[in-house]
C-alpha cells in the first residue's frame, strides 16, 4: 500500500476538495510513474482499478464503489479524464492537475533530479557525516527530506518510530506529508516470545495475534499454541470470515460469564458459539447466564399477566393465577 502522499493543501482548497478527495487525488497523481498505460481511440490513458485503490488507501475507504464515486468527483473538479475497458478502470491527468505539484512561479516544488551546483558547505548532519546523524536537526531543515516523493515508496517501512513534534502540520508551501499506516501491519507491536505462527500472511495469524494479546491482557501470561488451537482459530475464519474473525477473538476475552471464566476463556467455547459471539461484538451488547436468566424471568412474567388478562376477559370467576 501507498505509505506516504504529498498532499497540496492550497490547491485542494482552491479546487473545493475535501480531505477524502485530496487524499485520493494525491495518490492518483503518483500513478502515471508505474500504472500501464493504455492507448484508447481518446489518447493514452492509465490503468488504475477500484479493487487497487481499495488496496492502495485503506485510510480512504475499503469499498470499490465509494472510491469509483470519489474517481468520478475528480472528474467533475476537472483534474481527471475517466474512461474504461471491459475490465478496468481508465484515468489521465487534465492540464489543471498538473498545478499540483507546482510553486507560484511554475517550478517544481520536488524536483526529481536535485542538483548540487553552488552548494558551498555540507552541514554536518548529511550523508557525508555519518557519525553526526541522529543529533537534533538544525532549526528550519526538512524533518524527511527523502521522503518528499510519492511514486513507487516502499510499503514495507517500519511505522512504529516517533514522528518528529510537528511533522504532521502544513509546511510554508501548504504541503501536508500523510503517513499513512500498513493495513497489514500489526497495530501494536507483537512480542518476540508470543507464542503461534509468526507469517502474517498465514490465515490464523491475525486472529491468534489478536487473542494471544488479549488473553495475556487478562491472565498475564500466553495461551497455549498447539495443532488444535490452529485448527480451531482456522474454523473460526471460515465460519466468521478473516475481516472479523480477529475482532471477535479479542472481544471474546472480554467476556465475564461465569462459565467461560471458569474455563479461562478457552478456544472450545470460542468456537463453540462463534456466531452468538460475533452478534455481542458487533452489538456491543454482552449476554451472560444471568443476563438470560433475567430476560427468561421478565418472558415468564410477561406470559403470566397475558394469561391473567385473558382469564378476566373470559369471564373466569375463580383467580387467574390458580
Amino acid at each position: 500500500m501507498q505509505f506516504t502522499l504529498s498532499i497540496n493543501q492550497v490547491k485542494s482548497l482552491e479546487w473545493g476538495l475535501n480531505s477524502q478527495q485530496a487524499l485520493l487525488f494525491a495518490f492518483v497523481y503518483s500513478c502515471p510513474s508505474w500504472t500501464t498505460p493504455v492507448k484508447t481511440e481518446n489518447g493514452i490513458f492509465f490503468a488504475l482499478s477500484k479493487a487497487k485503490i481499495v488496496e492502495e488507501l485503506p485510510l480512504l475507504t475499503d469499498k470499490p464503489d465509494t472510491a469509483y464515486r470519489m474517481l468520478k468527483a475528480l472528474e467533475e473538479a476537472g483534474l481527471i479524464d475517466l474512461s474504461s475497458t471491459a475490465n478496468i478502470t481508465l484515468f489521465r491527468l487534465t492540464k489543471k492537475a498538473a498545478e499540483w505539484n507546482k510553486k507560484e512561479d511554475g517550478s517544481e516544488k520536488y524536483p526529481t533530479t536535485p542538483t548540487s551546483k553552488g552548494r558551498k558547505k555540507i552541514r554536518s548532519t548529511s550523508d557525508k557525516s555519518p557519525s553526526k546523524v541522529g543529533k537534533k536537526s538544525e532549526q528550519g531543515s526538512d524533518k524527511s527530506p527523502t521522503n518528499q516523493d510519492t511514486s513507487n515508496q516502499d510499503t514495507n517501512q517500519d511505522t512504529s518510530h516517533s514522528f518528529p513534534e510537528g511533522s504532521d502540520k502544513p509546511t510554508q508551501s501548504g504541503t501536508l506529508v500523510l503517513v499513512v499506516d500498513r493495513a497489514e501491519a500489526p497495530r501494536v507491536e507483537i512480542p518476540a516470545d508470543m507464542p503461534g505462527p509468526k507469517d502474517q500472511t498465514c490465515k490464523t495469524f491475525k486472529a491468534w495475534a489478536n487473542y494471544a494479546m488479549a488473553y495475556r491482557k487478562r491472565y498475564q501470561c500466553w495461551p497455549v499454541w498447539n495443532a488444535a488451537a490452529g485448527g480451531i482459530l482456522g474454523k473460526l475464519v471460515d465460519r466468521l470470515g478473516v475481516d472479523v474473525a480477529h475482532s471477535v477473538a479479542a472481544y471474546y476475552l472480554t467476556i465475564n460469564d461465569a462459565r467461560i471464566v471458569n474455563d479461562c476463556h478457552s478456544l472450545n467455547n470460542l468456537i463453540a458459539k462463534a456466531e452468538a459471539y460475533h452478534t455481542q461484538w458487533s452489538t456491543g451488547r454482552q449476554m451472560n447466564s444471568r443476563t438470560a436468566r433475567q430476560i427468561e424471568d421478565t418472558q415468564a412474567n410477561m406470559n403470566a399477566a397475558q394469561e391473567a388478562a385473558r382469564l378476566i376477559l373470559d369471564g373466569e370467576k375463580r383467580n387467574a393465577f390458580l
